[in-house]
């Protein structure tokens, strides 16, 4: 179903039809929310950054202008960690991912408004080479990453939280308390205040259900507890923060793709299966998602936006998909 004004008069899925030369499908590539910076101004831009296909790893960025809801093209890497420091709003920052030939871990950094990408002198030892995509989360001017893929099937077996400050350039790896997660890859993380969850991911042919935190202050590792509709092991699906609540969607099980929605409420620490009264969207694995708020006559209100991925066929998606997410529930 397309939504070629943003009037959502029901919740449920949506494609979006946009104008413009939008990338080429691919996978493992990032989606970030950019709010406005021009004063008065009351829509943003997502940003989608490089990514794959099996033509190779791309080096290009791509902006949707959710005023014109077009895209917006600039002129590489996928399964990369990508994030924008509270204090410095006008630049995205990546880090690590992998090319055809080998993992990455070096920090770019691109200014919006030159539109340049650029190659920072970063301090301190980082993480080792490894694919990340939804394995980081930012708090503040800081990027965490735990975890992440070596080789094929598995994981780096370093279990160490690393953090990347781009105010100074330095990466740390603080000491932790608690027994973290099991080594993984394609596991998600999110940060919600100044927490970080983690779940799911796949090591070898074990897929992972399991949901951890830790907190920036204390440093402790907790295993969450759950009830309700709990999601089965899965792994490179993709992972939102919203008010109370954790969304996931897609990824892959031992099953194939998969195209279900789960909610977990942090406080009740309670799964939610999400319905919804549309034609849901093809199963899809190594896409990207991020929140996006939005203005409507009613009022502002956010959207859920998720680009691109892959199915377990390999047929590679380029299409953009928008679910309205429930305020203050």
């Amino acid at each position: 179903m397309f939504l070629p004004v943003f009037s959502l008069p029901v919740p449920g899925r949506y494609s979006l039809a946009l104008c413009g030369k939008s990338p080429c499908a691919r996978v493992g590539q990032n989606s970030l929310y950019l709010p406005p910076l021009e004063p008065g101004s009351k829509n943003g831009k997502v940003v989608i950054i490089a990514g794959a296909n099996p033509s190779g790893s791309f080096a290009d960025s791509y902006f949707i202008d959710l005023g014109k809801l077009g895209w917006v093209n600039l002129l590489p890497r996928y399964e990369h960690a990508a994030f924008v420091p509270t204090s410095r709003p006008n630049t995205v920052w990546v880090y690590g991912g992998a090319s055809e030939t080998s993992n990455r871990n070096c920090v770019q950094v691109l200014d919006l408004e030159s539109e340049l990408w650029e190659k920072p002198k970063v301090r301190g030892d980082p993480p080792s080479p490894r694919t990340f995509h939804t394995s980081t989360a930012a708090i503040g001017d800081r990027l965490y990453v735990f975890g992440g893929g070596h080789k094929g099937v598995d994981p780096v077996q370093d279990q160490q939280l690393h953090v990347f400050d781009s105010a100074t350039l330095t990466w740390s790896q603080p000491e932790v308390y608690g027994q973290p997660p099991a080594p993984r890859h394609g596991h998600v993380v999110v940060a919600v205040e100044n927490r970080l969850f983690v779940h799911g991911g796949l090591a070898g042919d074990t897929f992972y259900d399991d949901l951890f935190s830790i907190d920036i202050k204390d440093l402790k590792w907790e295993k969450l507890a759950a009830s309700g509709s709990i999601p089965g092991g899965r792994a490179a699906h993709s992972a939102v923060a919203f008010q109370s609540h954790i969304y996931v969607f897609g990824g892959m099980d031992p099953t194939g793709e998969l195209n279900t929605m789960y909610r977990y409420h942090l406080e009740k620490k309670h799964w939610t299966q999400l319905e919804f009264n549309a034609p849901v969207p093809s199963g899809r694995l190594d896409h990207s998602m991020c929140v996006i708020p939005w203005e409507t006559s009613g009022g502002r209100t956010h959207l859920c936006l998720v680009f691109g991925g892959m199915n377990m066929k390999g047929q590679i998606y380029d299409d953009c998909i928008v679910s309205l997410l429930e305020e203050g529930s």
